[in-house]
């Protein structure tokens, strides 16, 4: 085992080895994630699609995306329940009746269909929900601030969180109070 000896004396060599431990202490703590010498840095989490889709404008937001698609949407439902029946009908194992090309010629119009629906959807979403996001932003600043928070994660990528660092529902009700 190596000796360490300070120069000094008896007295040099106690302050030399109690600075050492508080070295040593210090070095665990910064590695264990513990802050010995004041508070931990504070970190929250939230929801970010709850936020969004829950706050009194993006409530809103959604109603109206829903509204303007819902004819689009109702004829993509209409086409899948053609494309079944026509999957079911007898005719299907009869090469003469043009049944599989029929079934070929509307499986292409539904995908098309659908992928422009989801990019129509997400163009006016985009659009609809930027202002939400941005007050969210806003609110989440504020709230970080007020609340000496450091870090605010979405919560969404993570196997457990305790709920005590969940503002999910505070931050909701600081966008709905903020205009």
């Amino acid at each position: 085992m190596i000796k360490l000896e300070a120069p000094g004396g008896q007295e040099a060599a106690a302050l030399w080895k109690l600075s050492t431990l508080l070295a040593f202490l210090a070095l665990v703590g910064l590695l264990g994630g513990c802050d010995l010498f004041g508070a931990q840095p504070k970190t929250a989490v939230i929801n970010t699609r709850d936020v969004i889709t829950k706050c009194t404008e993006g409530i809103r937001a959604v109603t109206e995306v829903q509204k303007q698609f819902a004819d689009r949407q109702t004829r993509l439902k209409a086409q899948e329940e053609t494309i079944s029946k026509l999957r079911q009908s007898p005719a299907m194992a009869d090469p003469k009746s043009g049944k599989k090309e029929e079934l070929r010629t509307l499986v292409q119009k539904y995908v098309a269909d659908s992928q422009q629906l989801r990019k129509d959807v997400s163009e006016v979403e985009a659009a609809k929900f930027k202002p939400i996001v941005d007050r969210i932003n806003k609110a989440l600043a504020e709230y970080a601030k007020e609340h000496g928070l450091v870090s605010v994660q979405d919560k969404n990528g993570f196997a457990y969180i305790n709920p005590s660092i969940d503002i999910t529902d505070a931050i909701i009700k600081k966008v709905d109070e903020t205009k």
